[in-house]
């Protein structure tokens, strides 16, 4: 694997250039989507400041969430890394307020604008899992299977495999986030169909992941508690969505 490429005598980290991409790759395919909206001009206009908000409020809520994950290994709340779930709730949560904020200039409700932004969002987790295994984060146990690979050990990031074969997670895991995108290309409740498949994918994603969970409850760790919590709050959203439908249906 390569943790870093030189670039003009600059080494730039793979992940970060993984990132990138999925993040380019993010905003062209919500613009290509948005598109063939009724008013895309004016679409555009509406989400995209929006967009960057959460996307910045994401990246800091992925530390924090890392850092309050590992706060009994390292004494206190330290930067050491992030973590998905902390920047997908965070950023979901800021999109979704700002959306409610902000209702004018647009004819599509929180739930559309989420539903749109889905399939873009799984381009971009794609990359930065792809990024992660250039990188040699994310990685999974050791195994002496013939689907273990070798990860170089990377000083810069305090990551250290000792020439150990471990399971590439981060490919498993790009893997399911293929398979969900494709299986949610003509779905109608994209977002809430990906709300129960990715969590699902992750929960037994984490069984086979060797680097620092942080604190595990029970025989879960963190990111399992996360995936049966989102799991659970969207049967609770669409029971009571269900529920509010049929009272508001004219007999």
């Amino acid at each position: 694997m390569y943790p870093f490429i030189s670039i003009g005598g600059a080494e730039i980290p793979t992940f970060t250039i993984a990132a990138i991409i999925g993040v380019c790759a993010f905003i062209f395919i919500s613009l290509y989507r948005i598109s063939k909206l009724e008013n895309p001009t004016q679409e555009a206009y509406y989400i995209l400041p929006k967009l960057f908000i959460a996307l910045g409020v994401g990246f800091l809520g992925a530390i924090f969430f890392d850092a309050l994950f590992k706060i009994g290994e390292n004494g206190g709340l330290k930067i050491s890394g992030m973590t998905f779930y902390g920047g997908i709730i965070t950023g979901v949560a800021v999109l979704s307020i700002l959306l409610a904020l902000f209702r004018k200039n647009t004819a599509l409700g929180i739930e559309e604008w989420l539903n749109l932004l889905t399939i873009p969002f799984l381009v971009f987790h794609f990359f930065g899992r792809i990024g992660c295994f250039f990188g040699g984060c994310c990685y999974g146990k050791e195994t002496n299977s013939i689907f273990g690979v070798v990860f170089p050990d990377n000083e810069k990031a305090n990551i250290f495999h000792h020439n150990k074969k471990v399971y590439p997670t981060q490919l498993y895991e790009a893997a399911a986030i293929a398979i969900i995108a494709i299986s949610l290309l003509r779905t109608k409740h994209t977002f809430t169909l990906y709300c129960f498949a990715y969590p699902a994918a992750r929960f037994l994603i984490e069984y086979l992941r060797g680097d620092n969970r942080g604190a595990y409850l029970w025989i879960f760790s963190p990111a399992q508690i996360i995936s049966l919590a989102i799991i659970f709050v969207t049967i609770i959203a669409i029971t009571v969505k269900t529920i509010l439908y049929k009272k508001k249906k004219p007999k």
